[in-house]
């Protein structure tokens, strides 16, 4: 990957996270960030959803940029499931949740937005998983980093099932996990010994 598209890749990570950080503020008072999930900030009717979904379109063209600029360093699994993440994250924009409140909402969309939901937590596991597996077996903190974002690909998202009155604070916990991830991948994949270090792994 080349500098200027790292830099690419860290202005929309960045923008991406200053949305979703201010989503909150953009919706009704009545949204607890501990308890509503950032999908909900995005809900349907909801005055100032344009805001988080906003930062799911930018995540999403962050990570395609990423994916298609990352060559062999994440191998064709990892680019693979890393592109189906980003496209991914245009359905959750483009679907919305229900929203926290009594409101009329379409329960098809609602289901589409879950769909895209969940297709893009899967695709986040595997595309870990297959740059994990890339890597070798050298240990470091970067393989740290690795297991963090894999155990909480499948931790955080069972704690927002069983425990929804944490599921905003889980969910917000999972989308910083993941845009370090990103955004680590990003200045690493733009150093020169990039690529070959990777083979070397």
């Amino acid at each position: 990957m080349s500098r200027s598209s790292a830099v690419t890749v860290l202005v929309l990570l960045g923008a991406a996270l200053l949305c979703l950080a201010l989503a909150p503020l953009a919706v009704p008072d009545s949204y607890d960030v501990v308890r509503h999930s950032v999908s909900e900030s995005a809900g349907q009717g909801v005055p100032g959803a344009w805001v988080a979904r906003t930062g799911f379109v930018l995540l999403g063209l962050a990570v395609l940029v990423e994916a298609a600029r990352a060559g062999e360093a994440w191998g064709p699994w990892g680019r693979g499931a890393h592109a189906v993440y980003g496209a991914g994250m245009f359905g959750v924009a483009v679907f919305s949740h229900s929203p926290w409140y009594s409101a009329a909402w379409d329960r098809a969309e609602d289901t589409l937005h879950a769909v895209a939901s969940t297709t893009v937590g899967f695709a986040f596991m595997v595309g870990v998983l297959a740059v994990t597996i890339r890597r070798g077996r050298r240990p470091g903190w970067i393989r740290v980093l690795d297991i963090v974002a894999l155990v909480a690909a499948v931790v955080l998202p069972l704690t927002m099932l069983t425990m929804p009155f944490v599921a905003g604070a889980a969910q917000r916990l999972l989308f910083a996990i993941g845009l370090t991830w990103y955004g680590v991948e990003a200045v690493r994949l733009a150093r020169p010994d990039a690529p070959g270090r990777y083979r070397e792994l």
